[in-house]
C-alpha cells in the first residue's frame, strides 16, 4: 500500500498497528516474484519501510541483497505448546505452575463457574459487549479510556470477529463467575497457531486471578484442537513470559530515496517508530499487573 501526498511511501497494508508484517507464498520462486513487484512498486515512491516481518522471512535476504536496510522491530512472545496439557503444565517454572493448578479451584469454591467458548453468532456478540465493558472498566480504574472504547472500534471489532466466527478463526472465551462475566480473551486461530489479541476482566475480581484461570482453559482447549502455538503477539508484558513465552524476532526493511523528499520521508519514519514504541512500552508497563 503506498500512501502520503508531498512524500509517498510504501508500507504494509495497516501499518502502525499491526503486529506482524510480510506476506504469504508457497516457496522460494514465488518470494522472488513478489519481491520483484515489491522493488518496482517502491520506484513509485520516495520511500519504503516494511515492518514487523518474521526474521525467517524470505523477502529479508532479497532486500539485503538489493541494498535496502535492515533493522530489528518489535518482538512478540510465542508459547510453543506441546502434545498435551498435562506436558505444558509440567513445563512451567515452580510457582506458575502451582499457580495454573490452584487458582481455578479456588475460583471454583467461592463462585459457580462457567467456562464458554462462543459458538453462535449471537453467543459472539454478546461476549464482545462483555469484552468492552470489562476492558473499559479496567482502564478507567487508570484515568484512561482504553483502546476499545469508540463506537467505531467497536463496530470493526465485532465486524472482524463475526467474518471470522464464519471462517471458524475466532476463539472468544468468557469465563462467568455467579452467572456474571468475570473475564474475555478474545483469540484467533489459523494454521494451527492461535493469536491473542485483547482481553479484559472485572477489576473487583483481580484477587482471584480470573485471567490465569481463563487462560489455562484456552490453553487446554489450544492443545487438544491440535494448535501448535500461541502468539502472545506483540508487547512484552510480564504475564506472557510467566506463562511459558519466548520472544520471537521481528526485522524491517526499509529504503528511502537519496532525494530531498526521501530524506525528508526517513527521519519522518524513524520519528514515527520511536513514538509508536514509546507507546507500546508504555502500555506494556500499564499490563504488568499480576492477574
Amino acid at each position: 500500500m503506498a500512501r502520503g501526498k508531498s512524500a509517498r511511501r510504501l508500507e504494509w497494508w495497516g501499518a502502525g498497528i499491526h503486529d506482524i508484517g510480510g506476506a504469504s507464498y508457497e516457496n522460494a520462486g514465488v518470494a522472488q516474484g513478489l519481491w520483484t513487484q515489491i522493488e518496482n512498486a517502491a520506484r513509485d515512491c520516495h520511500g519504503a519501510h516494511l515492518a514487523q516481518m518474521p526474521a525467517d522471512d524470505l523477502l529479508l535476504e532479497h532486500a539485503q541483497k538489493s541494498g535496502w536496510t535492515t533493522s530489528d522491530a518489535e518482538t512478540c512472545p510465542v508459547l510453543v505448546l506441546p502434545a498435551s496439557y498435562d506436558e505444558y503444565v509440567r513445563s512451567l517454572g515452580k510457582n506458575m505452575r502451582e499457580q495454573i493448578k490452584r487458582y481455578p479451584k479456588r475460583l471454583e469454591k467461592e463462585f459457580q463457574v462457567e467456562y464458554e467458548l462462543a459458538d453462535s453468532e449471537n453467543a459472539v456478540q454478546n461476549a464482545l459487549t462483555d469484552l468492552f465493558k470489562l476492558h473499559g472498566a479496567r482502564w478507567r480504574q487508570r484515568g484512561q479510556t482504553g483502546v476499545l472504547a469508540t463506537a467505531r472500534r467497536q463496530k470493526f471489532h465485532r465486524a472482524v470477529c463475526a467474518a471470522f466466527f464464519n471462517n471458524d478463526y475466532l476463539r472468544l472465551w468468557t469465563l462467568r463467575c455467579n452467572g456474571a462475566p468475570a473475564c474475555v480473551l478474545l483469540n484467533y486461530v489459523y494454521n494451527d497457531r492461535y493469536y491473542f489479541f485483547i482481553g479484559g476482566f472485572d477489576p473487583d475480581l483481580m484477587r482471584w486471578s480470573v485471567g490465569t484461570c481463563l487462560f489455562a482453559q484456552v490453553f487446554k482447549h489450544a492443545i487438544e484442537e491440535g494448535a501448535t502455538e500461541f502468539d502472545f503477539l506483540r508487547g512484552e508484558e510480564e504475564y506472557k513470559y510467566r506463562y511459558g513465552a519466548v520472544n520471537r524476532d521481528y526485522k524491517t526493511i526499509s529504503w528511502f530515496a537519496p532525494n530531498a523528499r526521501g530524506q525528508l520521508l526517513k527521519r519522518r519514519v524513524q520519528a514515527e517508530a520511536t513514538l509508536m514504541h514509546r507507546v507500546h512500552l508504555m502500555f506494556s508497563s500499564a499490563h504488568r499487573t499480576k492477574n
